[in-house]
């Protein structure tokens, strides 16, 4: 459905002719992008374009493949450029449930609106009434009037209020980051509702029953241990499981009671401690605050990474002099306690005073106090403005090319590397009593997915290259498909000998939806083309060849100490596996500069793009069908 907000009608439009070739969610949405949202465009702009997109398995039974994503220019990035945020919850399955696979919104409404789909007819209506309540306020509020079928996507005060790092937020807990919200604010768009539907239809509905099955039988055991922990914050209980939709609550996403009595979705990850750290720093232990803060964030529609990052700079430059509690307006001696959280967000959100430089993102802000302001942002963050050391390269090599190449923060591909290693960490220090993955079932998973044993040694960097690739196009794949980061691929298991799982699970879901034979060589190919389209985007924007492949100067120059998480938990002197059954110890290790580059010639050759340059080349797009993005590209000397 192709929505526009100035005129509030649904644009008359023909079948997309290529709608075949780009499946759905994360390549289809890119593939619109390319073709609507021009580089002179700001985020903010009403010319910019939302697309809105489930996968090919959205409200089938698949399990864990009901995800969506929402594509548009970010303004949270540095400068603004292509952005997407990938939610949960029930809303991607709504819109397939209703006949659409996704939704274009254009233009800006002449005042606070809401979309109202229900029965296959679009209408525009008024938002006032909602105008400054928060989000989960105003999912119960848009509920309560259209019924328990209606299932909605909004945002809250920072997006209105056209914060960079704003949010839109769905039920069951799902956000959408990456400023996302405040592109729906930018256009007047207070919510979207979904209403009603049907069951979706699929070509084999006993298939998917049966991958169904298999799925279950390798993901009992161990394999669910490290999904199923829960935050262990202070104050707080578990009530229920709020799984999305085709999840058999396959992570702890559940509802949690505060001391106070609210309750409210949370999930085992960094957003539920936001403010742990500073809690912690504070007041010498974990306090409830930190339940609080995070529900603030939700509320308020922020995103808890960036909330962050600023809190990490607002720190460092209080303790290095460079910024002042009376400039800021903020108790600086303070951070970690509730009345800091109060009075910061405040301050973001009604852009008062500092208020307003915050509510430009870390990175913007940090240009504007000045050059010693800007170098302690970029110890922690990229030039383009997000996170560069979560799960970051000097220990887990091949996730620097991701870092390198991605657009945002590339957390899935961070996960599938980082999260499979983990599950060996909980072997080793726990001699097999929290893990069965033993160095040789790692090392014939590595051979299985990421293209050879040397994937899992950590003494070398070979291999690294193919594994990031391999990766990469899975994961672009998934995001197309859309299938759950905690699901798949699903990598491992101890209801098998070898302890290796199946990594087509998703591509054989697609195979039963659609009655269309997908095998596992096709479906990466989604991927390949998924990440050759995004290049070329950020190619058009500005971003292209080897130069801009790189990462935080700290990897090369500042040994790493301790991780973040779980694995400095569980594994605080940094031991992973070595040759064979040996194990090395990584702390105090930087990454060697001439091995990453080193890494990004494979990695180059891999894709077929020019090595000494990276550039895409022709033959490579050529190849993949996207022959279409050579003629821009020619112009701006971006490919060879």
């Amino acid at each position: 459905m192709d929505i526009d907000l100035s005129s509030g009608q649904q644009v008359e439009s023909q079948p997309l002719e290529y709608y075949d070739d780009y499946i759905g969610g994360r390549l289809l949405a890119s593939r619109l992008y390319w073709d609507n949202v021009p580089a002179s465009v700001g985020a903010l702009d009403p010319g910019n374009v939302i697309m809105i997109f489930s996968g090919p398995l959205g409200g089938t039974q698949s399990t864990a493949c009901s995800r969506w994503v929402i594509t548009a220019k970010s303004p949270h990035s540095y400068p603004d450029q292509y952005g997407f945020g990938n939610g949960g919850g029930l809303f991607g399955a709504a819109l397939k449930q209703v006949g659409y696979d996704g939704l274009i919104v254009r233009g800006k409404a002449s005042g606070l609106s809401y979309i109202l789909i229900k029965k296959g007819r679009m209408s525009i209506c008024d938002a006032a009434g909602l105008k400054g309540v928060e989000t989960l306020d105003t999912i119960n509020r848009l509920k309560k009037e259209h019924g328990s079928k209606a299932h909605v996507v909004c945002i809250g005060p920072a997006g209105e209020n056209l914060v960079r790092f704003a949010t839109a937020q769905t039920e069951n807990g799902g956000t959408l980051s990456n400023g996302m919200g405040a592109v729906l604010g930018s256009k007047n768009l207070k919510a979207i509702v979904v209403v009603g539907g049907d069951k979706v239809p699929v070509a084999d509905s006993d298939r998917i029953k049966n991958i169904n099955k298999e799925i279950r039988r390798l993901t009992e055991g161990q394999n669910r241990v490290l999904y199923m922990s829960e935050p262990m914050q202070p104050g707080i209980e578990n009530v229920r499981s709020t799984p999305c939709y085709g999840c058999p609550a396959g992570c702890m996403r559940a509802i949690f009671k505060h001391t106070s009595g609210r309750e409210e979705v949370r999930q085992t990850c960094a957003s539920s401690h936001v403010y742990t750290h500073w809690d912690q720093l504070l007041n010498g232990e974990s306090t409830d605050i930190q339940f609080t803060v995070t529900s603030m964030c939700d509320r308020y529609g922020l995103c808890t990474s960036e909330v962050g990052n600023l809190l990490y700079w607002l720190y460092d430059c209080f303790t290095a002099g460079v910024l002042t509690e009376e400039e800021t307006g903020l108790p600086l001696s303070q951070i970690g306690s509730l009345d800091f959280a109060e009075k910061m967000f405040k301050k973001i959100i009604e852009q008062d005073g500092f208020g307003e430089l915050m509510a430009q993102g870390t990175r913007r802000a940090s240009i504007a106090k000045g050059k010693a302001a800007e170098e302690i942002a970029l110890k922690r963050i990229r030039p383009s403005g997000y996170v560069d050391d979560s799960y970051g390269g000097r220990l887990f090599s091949p996730n620097a090319l991701f870092y390198a190449t991605e657009t945002r923060n590339p957390i899935i591909q961070l996960h599938e590397y980082s999260f499979t290693v983990l599950k060996w960490v909980f072997w080793y220090v726990s001699d097999g009593g929290m893990s069965s993955m033993n160095s040789e079932a790692l090392r014939r998973i590595a051979k299985r997915a990421w293209g050879s044993e040397e994937a899992a040694d950590f003494t070398t960097y070979d291999g690294k290259a193919k594994a990031a690739y391999m990766i990469q196009n899975r994961e672009h794949a998934k995001e197309s498909m859309v299938a759950c980061d905690r699901y798949y691929p699903l990598l491992d298991t101890d209801q098998k000998d070898d302890g290796v799982g199946d990594p087509t699970f998703v591509p054989q879901f697609f195979s039963a939806a659609t009655g269309q034979e997908m095998t596992e060589e096709q479906y990466y190919s989604v991927g390949e083309r998924s990440m050759n389209l995004q290049r070329a985007i950020m190619a058009r924007e500005g971003r292209f060849g080897r130069g801009n492949d790189t990462i935080g100067e700290f990897n090369f120059t500042e040994p790493i100490e301790t991780e973040d998480g779980l694995i400095g938990l569980f594994n605080p002197d940094l031991e992973f596996p070595g040759k064979g059954d040996e194990v090395v110890i990584l702390k105090g290790k930087t990454m060697d500069r001439d091995a990453f580059e080193s890494m990004k010639d494979d990695y180059y050759q891999l894709r077929n793009w020019d090595v000494s340059s990276g550039l895409q080349t022709e033959k490579c797009l050529e190849d993949l069908n996207l022959e279409y993005l050579c003629d821009d590209l020619k112009k701006l000397n971006a490919l060879k």
